[in-house]
């Protein structure tokens, strides 16, 4: 009866299972239902990296490689984050998941993700985060962005579980207050444009310590001082919103109650500073940019003494003088760009600053005085950019700029400039509206020698401003520190056609980059870059130069880099490149070249690695195969797809490009070959004829030639270098031993690194031996011994005591063991006796020469010489 009241039961059993299981089913079937052809995914292997960006899906893909470090999700249909969602893949690192409409995430769901770094919720805009523990496995979180997600409330353990993160953006939400004690450090907090209006103890909770936050664009009403002063940051931005005074002074009451050091109010109706508004603090970072100040009053700032940086950009400030920032006396950086300022220091009075840095970019400044910076002995910088009805500024012994080594001066209007400066290194004059009623020079740089940098690009400049043709006088002289020079963009050449000063840069041997590009220059004189020896990039780009003469650039033989794009060139000189050995980058697009001289690129064939002749009318034909098969070979061509055939080319080739040319196919057979053949055949016959004449002295010789050959291989010593106790003697005399140093040491050393035991002179031989003996034994125990001979030497008579004991031991041991080398030529009459016996019996023996080409070969046979030994054989008849 027990058995019949279960049976029930276990009829019930499939259809349980089956409700278990259905949930599971079904998600499985929607997963994979999910992944059609248009949907798959771009992964990147060797970055591990899966782009699922805009693939409308509507779930986090299940089919990736489980070894993906970043998962990119962006511009979806996602609303929901499951707990299960990235259980397959544990090693994301960087996780982006912005722009979708996820509502919901589970507060399990980024537990698997151990390594996660950097998390991106942003432009979600109906998000809704967990109550609690959502970040509770991801301990190495360092990023979190949650831009724009419409958030009124962030819970307060989003930051527990994370103690290495350093960024949080919550920029442009909703919330009202911020309830965030449980955190460890942070470094940016961005929490502008919320809507947060009270600072005070109940609605703004923060225990982070963090290095700065950004409270900007938020409606802000009232501030409690104390709640500024509890935050445990290092700086605060407020602003981009009207704030009153009252709220600012709070503000800076709690700053002041502190060890805050940076303070920015921008954009906040912060019109007038009263007098009394700064209090002594800790601040050494203070922006008030973009509040509309009109005017400053003395020693508004006077009680910011520990201030290091003050930014007082985008106001209507008009006059500065040195009292409105009297006793701040660590003062080093001070920022007034895009005010309204007229006036500097109008009284001449004496600034009191140790300031390094001033920004007066983007004012309306016409004149500043000598005085108009008296006392700021220390400054380094100054950037007056953007004044662009600047006309004079004078620095001269009486400014006391002595350490001043930056001024930029870009789009002024400078008529004049004389600066006595001599520690300035950069000097920019860019883009300068200079006053054409001028017609003298306007430039004097002889009182700042110390310039290492200057640009004066794009200012009317003319030849008559940078050489005064009266007195033979460059702009430049004395420049010798000058390592780039940038004149660019300039009117050379336009009053006074082909007329560029020679020797104009004859002083600057540093220099090292020569920019003159765009300059009108029609032709250059051959002197005109002598003096430039360190020069590495030279930029003639965009002129209008026709012909180069060959020896324009004989010295810049440390050129690197020579741009020529631009001009009108169709010719080039054989000797052009000559004296370039170093050049590697060669720039000779949109010229004329219709042709190109093979000898003129020999020089520098070796060296080139970058070409690039584009847009170029060339004619291809036969005569320039050689350039086409150069361009194919090792070296870069740039734009080789706009190096084309002109229209004059064979007609296979018109306006296609330079390396279609196939010359195997449209260069037939060469005709001065042709023509060669009958007249070898005739040369042939001829010799023929003479070696019948000759046929029995040949045999003689021909014998003599083949028992030479059979002793050679059959009489060779059989004893290896590794048999005696020193691999290689050399005998020379104490004059020669530079040649030693410099030549054959290491030449010995790169070609036979197996002869390791060598006796070099007389202060290798063996201490405690009388001197003969010592010589002897060194020689009689080496497997070489090389002597070098030269007309000093064989004048020296224990140098040929030395000679004499070499020969006696090749006589004793009937091996030729001995090398000599002749390292110059030795007139008849001064060839010894010793040396003479040695040349008559045929031994080996080598010239040295001057000539690089023989140097290879020199050191070949050397070597072939010093690993063999050949028995002697007395039999051979000398020739």
């Amino acid at each position: 009866m027990a058995f019949i009241r279960q049976a029930p039961l276990l009829r019930c059993l499939p259809l349980v299972v089956l409700c278990v299981l259905t949930p599971t089913l079904i998600q499985t079937i929607h997963q994979d239902a999910m992944f059609t052809a248009s949907m798959i995914c771009h992964y990147e292997a060797e970055q591990k990296k899966a782009d699922c960006s805009d693939r409308g899906l509507d779930s986090i893909p299940q089919n990736l490689p489980d070894d993906i470090k970043v998962l990119d999700v962006t511009r979806n249909n996602i609303t929901f984050i499951l707990s299960t969602s990235f259980q397959r893949y544990p090693l994301i690192q960087v996780l982006d998941l912005s722009l979708n409409d996820i509502r919901m995430i589970e507060s399990e769901s980024f537990y698997p993700l151990k390594e996660l770094n950097h998390l991106i919720l942003s432009f979600n805009p109906n998000l809704v985060l967990p109550a609690t523990d959502l970040f509770r496995g991801s301990k190495n979180l360092s990023t979190l962005d949650l831009i724009q997600c419409n958030l009124k409330l962030l819970p307060n353990d989003t930051l527990k579980w994370s103690p290495s993160v350093e960024n949080i953006n919550l920029m442009i939400n909703r919330l009202t207050f911020v309830n965030m004690s449980l955190c460890g450090r942070l470094s940016f907090v961005d929490l502008s444009s919320n809507e947060i209006e009270h600072l005070t103890a109940e609605s703004f909770i923060f225990g982070c310590q963090s290095d700065y936050i950004d409270l900007s664009r938020n409606p802000i009403k009232s501030v409690d001082p104390n709640v500024i002063a509890s935050l445990s940051a290092r700086s605060l931005s407020f602003g981009s919103y009207p704030l009153s005074l009252e709220v600012l002074k709070d503000i800076y009451s709690g700053i002041c109650r502190s060890e805050k050091v940076g303070l920015a109010i921008i954009y906040s109706n912060f019109t007038v500073l009263p007098l009394d508004f700064f209090r002594n603090c800790s601040l050494t970072f203070l922006t008030l940019s973009g509040n509309g100040i009109q005017s400053l009053s003395p020693y508004v700032f006077s009680n910011l003494t520990r201030l290091v940086e003050l930014h007082l950009s985008q106001n209507n400030i008009v006059t500065v003088e040195p009292i409105f920032f009297q006793g701040m006396r660590e003062l080093k950086v001070l920022n007034l760009d895009n005010n309204k300022i007229k006036y500097i220091n109008p009284n001449s009075d004496v600034w009191a600053l140790d300031l390094n840095v001033l920004y007066l970019c983007t004012n309306s400044l016409t004149e500043i005085s000598e005085f108009a910076f008296l006392g700021l002995r220390n400054l380094t910088l100054l950037d007056l950019r953007f004044n662009k009805d600047l006309i004079v500024l004078n620095i001269t012994s009486f400014s006391e700029l002595t350490e001043i080594q930056t001024i930029d001066l870009n789009q002024c209007s400078m008529s004049t400039f004389h600066p006595v400066a001599p520690n300035l290194t950069t000097l920019s004059m860019n883009n300068m509206n200079i006053p054409s009623t001028y017609t003298t020079p306007r430039i004097f740089l002889k009182d700042s020698q110390g310039i290492k940098d200057l640009e004066i690009r794009k200012s009317s400049l003319s030849t008559a401003d940078i050489w005064d043709k009266t007195v033979n006088v460059s702009l430049f002289d004395g420049l010798s520190k000058l390592i780039t020079l940038d004149l660019s963009d300039n009117s050379f050449d336009i009053r006074f056609p082909d007329i560029f000063p020679a020797r104009i840069f004859e002083q600057l041997a540093a220099l090292q980059k020569l920019g003159l590009e765009t300059c009108h220059i029609s032709g250059l004189h051959p002197l005109a870059f002598s003096g430039l020896e360190s020069l590495r990039v030279l930029n003639l780009r965009g002129n209008m130069i026709q012909q180069l003469n060959f020896e324009i650039f004989k010295m810049l033989d440390q050129v690197t880099i020579i741009n020529l794009d631009g001009n009108l060139l169709t010719y080039l000189d054989e000797q052009l490149f000559s004296n370039n050995p170093r050049l590697t980058t060669l720039l000779l697009s949109n010229n004329r070249f219709t042709r190109l001289n093979q000898t003129t690129f020999e020089p520098i064939k070796s060296s080139l690695l970058s070409l690039d002749f584009s847009l170029n009318p060339f004619s291809c034909n036969c005569d320039i195969r050689w350039f086409r098969d150069w361009m194919s070979g090792h070296i870069f061509v740039i734009d080789e797809d706009k190096t084309l055939c002109s229209l004059a080319s064979l007609e296979p080739l018109r306006g296609k490009p330079l390396l279609n040319f196939d010359t195997s196919k449209l260069c037939g057979l060469n005709v001065v070959l042709v023509c060669l053949t009958p007249l070898a055949g005739i040369i042939v016959v001829v010799i023929v004829v003479v070696l019948y004449h000759n046929r029995w002295q040949l045999k003689q010789k021909l014998f003599l030639f083949k028992l030479m050959a059979i002793g050679y291989k059959e009489m060779r010593d059989a004893r290896d270098y590794k048999d005696y106790e020193f691999d290689l003697n050399i005998i020379f005399y104490d004059d020669d031993e530079e040649w030693v140093r410099q030549q054959l040491r290491p030449a010995l050393e790169e070609r036979l690194p197996q002869f390791q035991r060598n006796v070099f002179g007389d202060q290798d031989l063996i201490p405690g031996m009388h001197y003969l003996d010592a010589v002897d034994y060194v020689v009689s125990h080496s497997y070489k011994t090389l002597i070098l001979l030269s007309r000093a030497a064989v004048h020296d008579r224990w140098f040929m005591l030395k000679i004499r004991t070499a020969m006696d031991h090749v006589s004793d041991t009937e091996t030729e063991f001995v090398v000599v080398v002749f390292l110059e030529d030795i007139p008849d009459e001064e060839i010894p006796f010793l040396a003479r016996l040695y040349l008559s019996d045929g031994r080996p023996y080598l010239h040295w020469t001057e000539d690089v080409r023989g140097h290879d070969f020199f050191w070949n046979k050397l070597v072939k010489n010093l690993t063999i030994n050949l028995r002697t054989n007395d039999l051979i008849p000398n020739e």
